[in-house]
């Protein structure tokens, strides 16, 4: 049970009074959160206001790389919060040792890190400071991306229910093409249609921008986008994309980093090294956090104490990214998620093949998705399936993040790094039962 039983009163029957309440109060979520009612959570396990227990292949939403409140972090924070809280822009023993810490790891030319709250805070930051160091302010960002919801970055996003309602965008946002290979044209292979995507992104650029391109944005793996992985030749195109603009390149980390993704970086699995690193979610297991890492030749175009922030690099915060860099070091999760992602791409393989209406699965490292279509052929997307298939494995006994992708039909999967092989097996288990019962018998 994982501790579990020691750390939580059930209170049976209260799942649909909390979900009244909720609903009679605030906004409501997307379809798809609300499975169960949280509780308590320890490690990989998770456990619901009715006592029930399950399986988590969410990680909150990415955060809980290290499990969900892990002894040392627990103990790092309760330690901190009987000590200080917030000093605001005032210095204190644990903020520069979070950004010695963050540069060791990112290593390359990075030499400056700005600590701020959120992951949109985060990108807002990056893209203030290439703009500040081009003196340029347009940003191209990529179809199917997902940076944020505030204004400014819903504006980068490309996925169009990010945008839709809130424009109009901010001036210079241009978005270009993803290869997205599950659904290229079958006349060409993955790598042929990266290379035509990226000759239709310079196009639309040349249409679009007035000569002001400040930075390119890219994810290293779509993640709200539906789990897409670009191959080897879009990154080498990217960085001569980049370099015929004269543009930075942005890297938005804030859901793949912290070994998720069998690096502790994720662009350290591509080779490519961005001018500015936007990490957040499993920085600080939980406690709002993010950074962005890059040099101090682009930070020194702006002002000081334009990226200061009210909450950014407090006490609280850095107390507990110490801690989690300390579980994700001493506990090997770099390597653990390495051997976890072998374990879940095995089942994947049979299940394209086996069962009916899982078009692709597919992700890079612990960050997973699987496609539901009506069938193989003419791969039209079933996202009530996919919905269905988040309800069903959770009366499974295990909790997936909602779909996800531009066609709400994708399955994501984000289990934490401390998962052990005997959940992964009876999580993927619970899962495949939930994929075979949902088949429909149409389209097959």
């Amino acid at each position: 049970m994982n501790g579990l039983d020691a750390m939580t009163t059930p209170r049976q029957g209260r799942s649909d009074e909390y979900r009244a309440a909720e609903a009679a109060s605030l906004w409501s979520l997307a379809p798809g959160h609300d499975s169960i009612v949280w509780e308590s959570a320890r490690g990989a396990r998770i456990r619901d206001v009715e006592g029930r227990e399950f399986i988590d292949f969410t990680s909150g939403v990415l955060v809980a790389n290290t499990g969900h409140c892990h002894p040392t972090v627990v103990k790092a924070i309760q330690e901190q919060a009987a000590r200080l809280l917030n000093c605001y822009d005032a210095p204190h023993p644990l903020r520069a040792e979070v950004a010695r810490r963050l540069l060791g790891y990112a290593g390359g030319r990075f030499d400056a890190v700005a600590l701020c709250t959120t992951g949109a805070e985060c990108i807002d930051s990056a893209v203030k400071i290439a703009k500040a160091a081009t003196k340029r302010f347009e940003i191209v960002s990529f179809s199917e991306a997902f940076h944020g919801k505030s204004i400014s970055t819903s504006s980068l996003s490309g996925m169009p229910g990010t945008r839709r309602l809130v424009g109009p965008t901010v001036p210079g946002s241009i978005v270009v093409p993803f290869p997205n290979g599950y659904r290229r044209p079958a006349e060409f292979d993955v790598d042929q249609w990266a290379n035509l995507c990226m000759d239709m992104a310079e196009e639309v650029i040349r249409i679009n921008s007035i000569g002001q391109v400040a930075a390119i944005i890219i994810e290293p793996f779509l993640g709200a986008g539906g789990a897409h992985v670009a191959p080897p030749v879009f990154w080498t195109r990217l960085r001569r994309l980049a370099d015929k603009l004269d543009a930075l390149v942005i890297m938005d980390e804030v859901q793949s980093a912290f070994g998720r993704t069998g690096n502790f970086f994720a662009f350290q699995g591509h080779g490519f090294e961005p001018d500015l690193l936007c990490v957040a979610k499993g920085i600080a297991s939980g406690v709002p956090m993010s950074a962005v890492i890059g040099r101090h030749d682009l930070f020194d175009a702006l002002p000081a104490g334009v990226l200061s922030s009210t909450y950014g690099g407090n006490p609280l915060a850095c107390a507990a990214c110490l801690a989690t860099l300390d579980v994700i070091d001493s506990e090997g999760l770099v390597d653990r998620a390495k051997h976890l992602t072998t374990v879940f791409h095995g089942r994947f393989a049979a299940w394209m093949k086996e069962i009916p209406g899982v078009g692709d699965a597919r992700g890079m490292g612990l960050s997973m998705g699987i496609e539901l279509v009506d069938n193989h052929l003419s791969k039209a997307p079933d996202a009530d399936r996919a919905l269905r298939v988040v309800a069903a494995a959770a009366r499974h006994g295990l909790i997936v993040l909602p779909p996800s992708g531009s066609l709400s039909n994708v399955v994501r999967l984000a289990p934490p790094l401390v998962l052990s092989d005997e959940d992964a097996r009876e999580g993927l288990d619970r899962l495949e039962a939930a994929l075979r019962e949902t088949v429909s018998n149409q389209g097959h």
